[in-house]
């Protein structure tokens, strides 16, 4: 990661850093794109009639779900749920970037780790698992706030907002009802921010290497 951004002046890598950019950029990228997650999670939930679960929006592709949205909800109804999707985004991102740095020093500064590519790999794999710990509740309430149906104020028919769903959630399921869908959520995470966390670093140090 660039010094300049993530370590602090005497060259250490700085967990709150690292910790605020990665959940800036994550909360910025999410709150533009929810829209059209949202409509992604509408169309993936929809099922035929005899194996249909939960509920059952009636879009026949994205720009007639982006004018069905609109015309019951107006701009905010675009955004609905984005308050959820956005700490997802800040906790997911955030965690990741700043344990990725973390780890990285300190299974290099105790000998632990010290080849570049192998210490990359495994600082990757130990972000990405604290990344779907972090991730999953706000995940479970985000996909609830997106799929739920709304009533012809544009308002939910389930859920009035993160808090209530968070609420309802705990009250009905318990706390672990939070973390359905961790496992699958990890298998997916952890090789994903290997990998791409691998990669960055693979490709600045060419670009060190090389060009600098």
């Amino acid at each position: 990661m660039d010094k300049k951004w993530m370590h602090k002046k005497n060259g250490d890598v700085s967990f709150p850093l690292g910790l605020f950019w990665g959940a800036l950029g994550g909360c910025v990228g999410t709150y533009f794109s929810s829209p059209f997650f949202m409509i992604k999670t509408q169309l993936q939930s929809q099922a035929a009639k005899a194996i249909a679960v939960g509920y059952q929006h009636k879009h026949t592709g994205t720009f007639q779900a982006l004018h069905e949205i609109y015309a019951k909800g107006g701009i905010t109804g675009l955004w609905r749920g984005s308050m959820a999707a956005v700490p997802r985004a800040a906790l997911g991102s955030g965690a990741q970037i700043a344990t990725f740095g973390t780890t990285k020093s300190m299974l290099r500064d105790y000998g632990w780790v010290t080849q570049p590519t192998l210490n990359s790999f495994c600082a990757g794999g130990i972000a990405g698992t604290i990344m779907a710990l972090a991730i999953t509740p706000p995940d479970v309430l985000t996909t609830r706030l997106y799929n739920q149906g709304v009533d012809a104020s544009g308002k939910g028919i389930y859920y009035n907002g993160w808090l209530d769903c968070v609420v309802k959630v705990v009250r009905t399921e318990g706390l672990l009802g939070l973390y359905k869908g961790f496992w699958p959520n990890y298998l997916r995470i952890a090789p994903h921010s290997t990998l791409v966390l691998l990669f960055f670093d693979e490709l600045m140090a060419i670009r060190d290497k090389y060009y600098s």
